[in-house]
């Protein structure tokens, strides 16, 4: 328990520690955030969004593989889940596991009592 208080102070104080996958928007507005993907070059960008709009494609279409080659649907796949593994907030969910078990802590301490 002291160990949680430790890091709740650590979060208090520190908060850029665990909240770093969305970075505030230099707009106007302060509800937009931004997030970062990381890409090896304009080229990579391109083929990225070429895949996902080809893996969209054939989702609407409804995805046969007796009639394509089914090296360019992993591809276009591929390039999917790497998106979606950068949009995964692990270096979040240290703080969300801190915070539940502070909940777990108070909750225990409430039904003892």
């Amino acid at each position: 328990m002291e160990n949680d208080k430790i890091k709740l102070n650590e979060l208090i104080e520190n908060p850029e520690q665990y909240f770093v996958l969305l970075k505030p928007s230099r707009e106007t507005r302060d509800d937009y955030h931004t997030i970062e993907l990381k890409v090896e070059g304009y080229r990579d960008l391109f083929c990225i969004l070429s895949d996902l709009l080809q893996t969209t494609r054939l989702a609407l279409d409804g995805i046969e593989l007796s009639t394509g080659s089914t090296a360019n649907i992993e591809r276009y796949i591929g390039s999917l889940l790497r998106i979606i593994e950068m949009l995964i907030p692990l270096e979040e969910a240290e703080l969300l596991d801190i915070l539940h078990r502070k909940y777990l802590n108070e909750n225990n301490k409430n039904a003892s009592n």
